[in-house]
């Protein structure tokens, strides 16, 4: 009968166990990604059905009206546009179009991420955004103010164009008082922009299959290291 014995080697542990707190990690990060996106996707189903949140001079808890429906009314203001670079529809580069809304009758501002526009031919050139005058009603949904991101440049805009716009930047830029949140504005205007935005939700199947495949990994990862650590044990010779 053979006999296996085990016998595991420094460096290769290392490597494995190495290998094995990437895979692991991001198997445990992608899988929290996916139930993070079912909890929204069923945080906007229940809240379909409810009235929208109407914003107004009192700051809101941006944690109970995140990806809810909120409307607010007021006047843009033209001065404060943001244009966030390198967004492409299709083939075709442009801007997503942020600018400031004052909420009416109070000095409480929301910041409202209006649409996509496309790009001039000449890049040098800044796009012509139509802004509608006076009071009017947006309708949209509330996102989270500041998003991660990672930046390789210290040059983050330059004049209205920004690589990446958060509310605390904005809000830093313009000395504005903003509700927490920004509004993702869904309602139609007569402005030229386009609004199809991709749903916070969607996606989570992506999430858990790559969570299968680095779990997967990791699987893998420990039976390679048996399989090259276990050897067949010599017999010792029967003594006379």
């Amino acid at each position: 009968m053979v006999r296996l014995a085990f016998r595991p080697r420094l460096g290769l542990t290392i490597i494995a166990l190495a290998g094995l707190g990437l895979t692991v990690s991001a198997c445990l990060w992608q899988y929290g990604r996916g139930q993070e996106k079912d909890r929204i996707a069923a945080r906007m189903a229940s809240d379909a059905a409810s009235a929208r949140f109407e914003l107004g001079a009192q700051p809101v808890d941006e944690a109970t009206v995140r990806f809810r429906r909120v409307s607010a009314r007021g006047e843009f203001l033209a001065d404060a546009l943001v244009l966030l670079d390198n967004q492409v529809r299709g083939t075709a580069p442009g801007y997503v179009v942020f600018m400031p809304l004052r909420i009416a009758g109070t000095s409480m501002h929301v910041l409202v991420k209006r649409g996509w526009l496309a790009a001039p031919q000449a890049r040098t050139l800044e796009p012509a955004v139509r802004t509608p005058a006076g009071e009017i009603a947006v309708e949209g949904l509330a996102l989270p103010p500041n998003s991660k991101f990672l930046e390789l440049s210290a040059d983050t805009h330059a004049g209205r164009v920004w690589q990446n716009v958060t509310l605390e930047r904005v809000a830093a830029a313009t000395r504005l008082e903003f509700q927490p949140l920004i509004l993702e504005q869904s309602s139609s205007l007569d402005d030229g922009l386009e609004r199809a935005w991709p749903k916070p939700a969607s996606g989570s199947a992506k999430h858990y299959g790559y969570a299968f495949q680095w779990g997967a990994m990791a699987v893998l990862i420990v039976i390679f290291y048996v399989v090259l650590h276990v050897r067949a044990k010599p017999e010792t010779p029967p003594t006379a």
